[in-house]
């Protein structure tokens, strides 16, 4: 059984409570549905069951007003802050294919269902998800969500305006897209071969905000005894189809 991080669905459960009248006992059996303490605070090294946390996805979307754009309010509402050292990371890269590159490294102290790759193609450059499993609704919501917290956190720490040249998902579109091309400002594909973002060369080696290179290795070497210390708990076969996935065309 894979697992993600209780910071994702400490976000959903968020933008649930925010739709709903009742937000107290509504917050409270959400949390309770996964497994998580409502009344603790939110750690993202504490972990949730995937197929938890699909459900959780599935529910609040067919629950909440305009449940197509659940995603887009949860990813959006992603800062690099939020996700502790990972996210120290992520900002202080010296450029975004440096943050790009701490997430190809380090995404599994946040899940173990998924990897990353910055990918080179024909000229064309994309910040690929690799996700294995059935794709059911949640995990088709799951992965929207990722690619708008990508989006959202390449926005925080970009010196320019950043927006993707165009957005690729493998699932097929939802009843309403407004939200997600209004969100991106690009075009969105779906029953694509990836689950993407391209982002053009321009952004992807501009210097961040942030970026500093001495304090971008402290991070590197803080994140890498962090993973040192992790119990491999993917399995033989979950890492084979996750390497078979990324094969793929």
């Amino acid at each position: 059984m894979g697992q993600i991080s209780a910071l994702f669905a400490q976000k959903v459960i968020d933008v649930a409570v925010a739709a709903g009248p009742s937000g107290g006992a509504r917050r409270r059996v959400l949390y309770q549905s996964i497994g998580v303490d409502p009344d603790a605070p939110i750690d993202p090294k504490q972990m949730v069951p995937d197929t938890d946390y699909y459900a959780l996805c599935e529910r609040v979307a067919r629950e909440a007003p305009q449940g197509a754009s659940v995603p887009i309010r949860v990813g959006s509402s992603m800062r690099c802050d939020d996700y502790g050292a990972f996210g120290l990371a992520w900002k202080s890269a010296v450029d975004l294919r440096g943050s790009y590159q701490r997430a190809e490294r380090y995404a599994r102290v946040l899940t173990s269902v998924s990897t990353y790759e910055c990918i080179a193609e024909d000229g064309r450059f994309f910040m690929t998800l690799n996700r294995t499993g059935e794709r059911r609704l949640g995990m088709r919501l799951s992965n929207e969500q990722t690619i708008v917290a990508v989006t959202q956190i390449s926005r925080e720490v970009a010196q320019e305006p950043f927006s993707p040249d165009a957005v690729y998902f493998r699932h097929s579109a939802p009843d309403d897209i407004c939200a997600h091309e209004s969100y991106f400002g690009c075009p969105v594909h779906y029953d694509a071969d990836r689950d993407a973002i391209q982002v053009s060369k321009q952004h992807l080696l501009a210097p961040n905000k942030l970026g500093d290179a001495s304090i971008s290795a402290f991070f590197d070497t803080h994140m890498d005894r962090e993973i040192a210390e992790m119990p491999d708990e993917q399995e033989l076969d979950g890492r084979v189809r996750n390497l078979v996935s990324r094969a793929l065309s």
